[in-house]
């Protein structure tokens, strides 16, 4: 904003974009008193309290006084929620506080003078006009433009943003030529500026020739997120932003709003919501927002604008009028205040209406304000509603003046001389830019626009809707609406808001006065862009006008309007499923079905058909069995219960379609869309979640032949195959499971442009390959697809894909420590975000399972801390939520019990775990619960009151035998570890140990070690099983068991005396390619070297290294 515009003080809303605080310099010059115009202070009245209260808010963000601070240290957040009437001054409050904090010598953070960073936005009043993200725009531009370049040149602003553009560049999600850089162009164009300036010159217009995006408004919500954050952690002092006017904010920045306001990552913030307290009740979205974002939450402050009290309101009157606070000062003001009630922005409107009919007038003579009617003449002079004395002021004003406000008036947005000039010329008569530009100034001096350069806008919501009155009674006013729709849609090409507006106004207008024909490709050409940028609703109501203009006009479904109704329906059922809304999805699906006039034009609507089964009711089942009839339509004729002799026969139609080639064969066929295969990937999920394995099976076969006889496939290929090598782990066909993840796996580089079908084939590749593949290969493939799924809005496999990560984290020995539980905790506010309550429960009972083994505590075998109480959570379930929720939570616990050797913990739950079945479609879930649930089983099974639990134990063990064979390097450690506890020898847990060292499973290698020592122990072999015990303590640690690793200090003090000369083996790192790596260990109890005998380990032992303890021990004997 230019500096001439940026006053001091006034009450009202304000925003550096739209507020009155600048209302109050509407004009510099020195004669206004002379001239009949009264001029108001610019100082702030009554506000210290609030504005001491906004300060201390922003200090406790700031580090205390003297604190050195780290490169990746960040601060906390703040979220204030402040309300207030219309017109009380909320907006000019922040605009105080904001001066204040930049123009203070002494800032609140001492040890920086980095200038405070600020955005503004306001929404507006007509939102269904606005685009979606209006004020958040009006944020992002503002720190765009301040990040990129700005007015300040100095040394030290240029440094801050160099730190900021290189935190974007450090990111793997925005960074320069990454998806998220190019989802935050295409939604936020006005970033272009920012993310430019963090390209190196050389790099620039790299990404023009990729293809368009069209992001999902989850991939919004996150991108956004992380580019604050990225803003914010290169930031000296806190950020404020500040989003005026929230209860017009649209649904699409409601559900930002909710991300970024409950995010545990976003640090170094102040964030201030603003809005109408009067306007906002129990059910609006905001309200729900607030209720949402408050939960529990320390940094959340709610705060209350009142209007002024007469105090203050009769300093303000004095002030204006230059006058002291005498009697007849009070009389004044005492009227005023019994019209306005205090509300700031109402008493400068009722004292300009006295000014204009006189009744307080300049007087030339004695050179001050005056007044000569009695306080009753006063109030019957001032209108009673703010709106009509801004109505009456417009009347007085030059035609011009009120012709530029009415125009003005339609659009929300704030517009620049050319787009002003347009609108002007109009019925023959034609405008200079420098004729607008004067009328726009004479605008800004009575007080009706502000400039935000280069665009004016009102200078109040108030001023805007008596200026939309005073339009609506002027005759012509539909033929204005069309001229401002078609300048606007002249000017659109290029910007977006344009476009938004102009189909609003045509919308709004008679039938017989638009083109049906081209308002309704409008209609529907905007709503593409409201979907593009995550605005289903939006994008809902947009296809709704379309179809309604052509009922209305009595085109829909004839033959001129026929493919132009399908496009509409085919968008409309799209968007009502994509928003929920199935019933409404169903209608319209109908109307497809019993119009549209190919089968290939119904596939659309078949497909969400069945969609609509699986995501409202989970019908499987039904959906499954409602697919197959569909497709009995284009000749897959496949039954509901196929019997043997039917299998065997299409078995073989299949093998004979193959011609002896492996189904890889599938990856050399061209790429091209096939909505039939759409629908064949939905039908084949409904049958693999409904248990129809071998219809599923069929409908792979039928697939396949399809599309070698077509000679083409299309990406839902990819992930149909995924879940077929699911059904295959899910009969423990370990050989064809392999053979379709591995066909799926090199299919997904080819269909990377599908994010949707990409996503999912990536997801059931990696839980297929679970089976097989080293859990540790796939903890970033899964942490990867999570993240891909989130941007995609694919939530619940997104959360599949977290949970798999975390399954084959654990499963595979990796280390724990505070980067895995930020993760964790990250997730936990997404499904916080989303509701989803039974994934939140899930990924807080994980972070409190590794604190336990981290962290001492006095019950480490129960599931209760910081972030999980297992007792409380379940007393709160019932039903399957209840059943599922202790088999995860037993399943933690059973492992803790054998990590910390609580035998009475171990029974108590294997009691539990003994109910569930030994089956499950996640692999690596099943892996763990099975490992440990067998482990505690034979543990156990050697006391006579538990030797029933010998049969469970292997049970446990014959699966991982089965799968050892087969191949798994999973299954292999855990089947020898198992084998050594049911039959304890020295070569049973050495063949472990080399095993778990083999497959660099740390963890169970710990407790291998641990055990062997409580063997060698019993054989009275100290010193073999104090060396298992060296070892099982120094692997604890590596694995980041700390707890563990103090529990067994504290069992053996020689320990202690202990200390490692090397740093880490190569159980740390996730895929490494050490083979290799020791830890030397050497004695701190004596001074003599040689009492300091050296003892060194391999963390990678060979059978020949591990014998040598029972060969020294035998020899010893």
């Amino acid at each position: 904003m230019a500096d001439e515009f940026r006053i001091e003080g006034c009450h009202g809303t304000i925003a550096e974009q739209k507020d009155e605080a600048f209302y109050d310099d509407r004009s510099d010059a020195s004669d206004d008193e002379e001239k009949g115009k009264i001029k108001f202070p610019t100082r702030l009245y009554g506000r210290e309290k609030e504005l001491d209260r906004l300060g201390r808010l922003y200090a406790g963000l700031l580090a205390e006084e003297g604190d050195d601070r780290d490169d990746d240290e960040v601060l906390n957040s703040q979220v204030v929620f402040l309300s207030g009437y219309s017109g009380v001054g909320k907006s000019t409050l922040i605009k105080e506080f904001v001066k204040q904090l930049r123009g203070s010598k002494n800032q609140p953070n001492k040890t920086n003078h980095n200038k405070i960073i600020y955005g503004a936005g306001k929404y507006s009043e007509q939102n269904s006009a606005s685009s979606p993200f209006f004020a958040i725009i009006e944020v992002l531009e503002t720190l765009a433009n301040e990040l990129s370049e700005g007015k300040d040149s100095s040394d030290k602003v240029t440094e801050q943003r160099e730190k900021v553009r290189e935190s974007i560049r450090q990111s793997e999600l925005i960074g320069p030529g990454k998806e998220g850089d190019l989802i935050l162009r295409a939604t936020f164009p006005v970033l272009t500026p920012l993310l430019d300036s963090c390209v190196a010159v050389v790099e620039k217009g790299a990404n023009e020739d990729l293809a368009v995006v069209h992001p999902t408004m989850s991939a919004i919500k996150e991108c956004t997120l992380q580019l604050l954050c990225a803003i914010c952690r290169a930031l000296d002092n806190p950020l404020i932003i500040f989003l005026d006017d929230l209860q017009w904010a649209d649904e699409a920045s409601i559900d930002m709003l909710n991300v970024l306001l409950t995010s545990s990552e976003l640090k170094n913030l102040m964030f201030i919501c603003a809005y109408r307290s009067n306007e906002v009740d129990v059910e609006h979205s905001f309200c729900k927002l607030m209720d949402n974002v408050a939960k529990g939450d320390e940094s959340v402050e709610k705060m209350e604008l009142f209007s002024l009290s007469p105090t203050s309101i009769t300093s303000f009157i004095a002030d204006s009028v230059k006058k002291e606070e005498d009697t007849e000062m009070k009389e004044l003001s005492s009227a005023v205040y019994q019209t306005t009630m205090g509300n700031i922005f109402f008493t400068k409107q009722a004292l300009e209406e006295l000014v204009r009919k006189n009744i307080l007038f300049y007087d030339m003579m004695c050179f001050e304000w005056r007044w000569v009617v009695t306080k009753v003449e006063l109030a019957n002079n001032m209108s009673a509603d703010v709106v009509e004395s801004v109505l009456g002021k417009i009347r007085d004003l030059p035609e011009e003046i009120q012709e530029l406000l009415s125009l003005m008036a339609y659009i929300p947005n704030a517009l620049d001389v050319s787009t002003l000039k347009a609108l002007m010329c109009r019925d023959g008569v034609s405008y200079e830019e420098r004729q607008v530009l004067d009328l726009l100034q004479q605008s800004s001096d009575e007080g009706m626009l502000l400039l935000v350069s280069p665009n004016w806008i009102f200078a109040h919501d108030r001023i805007r809707q008596a200026s939309l009155k005073f339009a609506s009674e002027k005759s012509g006013s539909e033929e204005t609406l069309l001229h401002i729709s078609s300048v606007l849609l002249a000017e659109g090409s290029d910007r977006e808001w344009c476009q938004y507006v102009a189909v609003d106004i045509l919308n709004s207008l008679p039938v017989e006065k638009t083109d049906c024909n081209e308002l309704v490709k409008l209609n529907l050409k905007v709503s593409h862009l409201a979907r593009n940028s995550g605005a289903l609703g939006k994008e809902n109501a947009l296809v709704h006008k379309g179809l309604e203009r052509l009922k209305a006009a009595g085109m829909a479904w004839t033959n001129d309007y026929y493919e132009l109704t399908r496009q509409l329906y085919d968008a409309l059922l799209v968007s009502e499923y994509s928003s929920g809304a199935y019933d409404a999805a169903r209608v319209a699906i109908d109307e497809v079905v019993q119009n549209a006039k190919t089968p290939d034009e119904k596939l659309i609507a078949y497909t969400h058909c069945v969609t609509c089964l699986m995501s409202e009711t989970s019908e499987y089942g039904r959906g499954a069995e409602e697919g197959l009839e569909i497709l009995s339509k284009y000749g897959f004729d496949i039954s509901q219960s196929p019997t043997k002799t039917v299998m065997a026969k299409e078995e073989m139609k299949y093998k004979l379609a193959l011609r002896n080639r492996s189904i890889s064969c599938l990856t050399t066929l061209p790429i091209q869309d096939d909505s039939l295969l759409a629908l064949c990937q939905q039908i084949n999920i409904c049958a693999m979640y409904s248990g129809k394995l071998d219809v599923m099976k069929l409908l792979t076969w039928k697939i396949i032949q399809y599309v070698l006889k077509k000679g083409s496939i299309s990406s839902n290929l990819a992930p149909i195959l995924g879940f077929c090598a699911l059904m295959y782990v899910k009969l423990d066909d370990v050989k064809r499971s392999n053979e379709f993840a591995t066909t799926a796996q090199a299919l997904n580089p080819r269909i990377r442009d599908d994010k949707s079908n990409y996503v999912q084939s990536v997801m059931v590749v990696c839980y297929a390959m679970c089976l097989l593949q080293p859990f540790r290969s796939l903890t970033d493939p899964f942490l990867q697809s999570y993240k891909d799924c989130k941007l995609t809005g694919e939530v619940e496999m997104a959360l599949n894909g977290l949970n798999g990560y975390a399954q084959c984290f654990f499963g595979a020995g990796c280390e724990l420590g505070p980067i895995f539980e930020s993760k964790l905790l990250v997730v936990e506010d997404y499904c916080r975000n989303l509701g989803r309550q039974s994934s939140l429960i899930l990924f807080s009972m994980f972070r409190q399972f590794a604190l336990n083994l981290r962290k001492p505590s006095d019950s480490p075998s129960k599931l209760v801390g910081e972030a999980f109480n297992e007792e409380q959570v379940l007393s709160e379930l019932e039903g399957s939520a209840h059943f599922q929720t202790l088999r995860d939570s037993s399943s933690l616990r059973v492992q803790l019990a054998f990590v910390f050797w609580n035998e009475a913990d171990m029974i108590d739950l294997l009691k539990i775990l003994e109910t569930y079945p030994l089956q499950d479609q996640f692999v690596a879930r099943l892996h763990n619960r099975l490992a440990f649930t067998g482990l505690a089983a034979f543990a156990m099974c050697h006391r006579k009151d538990c030797a029933s639990y010998k049969a469970l134990g292997e049970k446990c063990m014959s699966r991982f035998k089965f799968l050892s064979k087969n191949g798994s390097v999973n299954a292999r450690p855990v089947y020898l570890f198992l084998k050594s506890m049911k039959s304890p020898s020295r070569d049973a847990f050495s063949k472990a140990i080399e095993a778990c060292a083999e497959g660099k499973f740390v963890n169970l290698e710990a407790m291998v070690n641990e055990r062997y020592a409580a063997f060698l122990r019993e054989e009275n072999d100290e010193a073999a099983s104090n060396d298992c015990i060296t070892e099982a303590y120094f692997l604890y640690q590596d694995w980041g068991a700390h707890a563990k690793a103090l529990q067994l200090s504290k069992d053996h003090s020689f320990l202690k005396k202990l200390r490692r000369k090397t740093t880490r083996s190569f159980a740390h790192t996730v895929g490494s390619n050490n083979n290799t790596a020791t830890a030397s260990v050497m004695s701190a109890g004596s001074d003599d070297p040689a009492s300091k005998k050296k003892m060194t380990f391999s963390f990678n032992s060979t059978s020949k290294q591990r014998k040598l303890i029972s060969v020294k021990s035998e020899k010893k004997k």
